[in-house]
């Protein structure tokens, strides 16, 4: 790639070098891009190999805001406006007998906008006491905001055995915005 662009501007001359400097920087961010988004969902589909009987994967997400009046507005009309907060946990099973895996959504709305350790906590709570059967482990997924990345949070979660009984095995963390999971498609849909 860079030998190409070397004889572009060998080819095209000074004037162009600009130009083509920025389209090679452009290509070398959309490039990383996509190198971090295949080393991350690399992350996902391992986890899901790990699945057994005993076993689920979470994927949790928040939707940023939802807005009463549109979905669709431009940033400047989206800021500064109360909408609700939607928290999604995508839980993942395996029917060993199927050789399948099983996919529950569980959306938990609040008209709070504020994405806290607690509604995160609260919303793992209603997932682990209606989920049937409640496994024995659980792998949770998420991005690395500080809803997830925080010490409260992972106080909370150190309970689970104790509560629920259910060990946590892991909890991993992707780079946010780069790992495009099934949860992101569950939130456009909820958006439209």
């Amino acid at each position: 790639m860079f030998s190409f662009f070397e004889q572009l501007k060998e080819q095209l001359g000074p004037e162009f070098n600009d130009t083509l400097v920025n389209y090679q920087e452009k290509l070398i961010a959309w490039m990383g891009h996509h190198a971090r988004k295949t080393y991350l969902n690399i992350h996902v589909r391992t986890n899901l190999k790990e699945l057994d009987a005993d076993g689920a994967v979470l994927i949790v997400d928040y939707k940023m805001k939802i807005l009463p009046t549109s979905s669709r507005e431009t940033k400047k009309d989206f800021f500064g406006k109360r909408g609700w907060s939607l928290h999604s946990v995508l839980v993942y099973t395996k029917d060993i007998e199927k050789n399948c895996l099983n996919i529950q959504v569980f959306d938990h709305w609040s008209d709070d906008t504020r994405q806290d350790a607690w509604f995160t906590a609260s919303s793992i709570h209603t997932v682990l006491e209606n989920l049937q059967p409640k496994p024995k482990w659980i792998s949770i997924l998420s991005d690395n905001g500080m809803h997830y990345h925080c010490t409260e949070l992972m106080l909370i979660i150190g309970h689970l055995k104790e509560w629920y009984d259910v060990i946590p095995r892991r909890w991993l963390f992707l780079e946010a915005g780069e790992a495009k999971t099934a949860i992101d498609s569950h939130h456009a849909q909820v958006s439209d």
